[in-house]
């Protein structure tokens, strides 16, 4: 399997965080969070280290956003006497 690199445009950034279009909020909000368009490439955004500085400014770790992620023990059981 071969990764590929994927960069998300400014115009759907900016949809995804809520905005309309692209506008002074948008980048008023990416300049007070830390996020920045990759390097060399003016308008796009590398979606993990979005993701990175959205859990760095939340105060997310990695283990607890992965605690967030997955699904307890519990519901795992729930889920699966659900299906018998």
């Amino acid at each position: 399997m071969q990764n590929e690199i994927q960069l998300i445009p400014t115009p759907e950034l900016a949809s995804l965080f809520g905005y309309d279009e692209a506008s002074a909020s948008f980048y008023d909000f990416c300049r007070r969070t830390g996020i920045a368009p990759v390097p060399g490439r003016r308008g796009w955004y590398d979606p993990k280290l979005v993701r990175a500085r959205l859990d760095a400014v939340q105060g997310m770790t990695e283990a607890m956003r992965d605690a967030v992620s997955k699904p307890s023990l519990v519901s795992q059981r729930r889920a699966r006497r659900a299906q018998e």
